[in-house]
């Protein structure tokens, strides 16, 4: 097995930019489903102890309802759907690091990552922009926040869903 990662998968997304996904974003065409990761690169053997760690990282998370109204871009030209409410999914992402401790985000590259579903990855300024445009009447895409999923790159770099973990339950109204 190669790589792997923790996601929360945005299918809700897929209709508005699975085309310029494909287009612009080269884990797209690796078989990367439009998501929020949490955690990558995740630990390449996901045996019963770290499986349970994660279930219970899971449970200690409630379930909230999401949105991705606005669209951002990171240097480098990535164009990107900013989730909201930003605490929810920073919050996530900080206890899956405490979590596991031994897979610093992005290899240790980005300190403090920032939540974002990619839309494309290294596009030139104007094509940046035409898929801001592009994207924005598809705006907002709602989703249920519930699960954790593992994705694993197998021997040929394509991805695909291992498992997923529940959530721990309902957010208060």
């Amino acid at each position: 097995m190669g790589q792997t990662a923790l996601v929360i998968l945005v299918p809700e997304a897929e209709g508005v930019v699975a085309d310029l996904r494909d287009a612009h974003d080269p884990a797209a065409a690796r078989a990367v489903p439009a998501h929020v990761t949490v955690l990558y690169p995740f630990r390449s053997l996901v045996d019963d102890e770290t499986a349970g760690a994660t279930a219970t990282l899971a449970r200690s998370i409630l379930a909230f309802d999401a949105r991705f109204a606005s669209v951002g871009r990171f240097p480098g030209e990535v164009v990107f759907l900013a989730p909201e409410p930003r605490g929810s999914f920073k919050r996530m992402i900080d206890r899956a690091v405490a979590t596991f401790p031994d897979c610093p985000p992005y290899g240790g590259t980005i300190a403090e990552p920032e939540p974002h579903l990619t839309v494309a990855d290294g596009v030139d300024p104007t094509t940046a922009g035409e898929i801001e445009h592009a994207v924005a009447p598809g705006l907002p895409i709602m989703m249920r926040v519930d699960r954790l999923t593992l994705l694993i790159e197998g021997d040929d770099g394509r991805w695909s869903i291992d498992r997923s973990w529940p959530l721990g339950g309902d957010s208060p109204a």
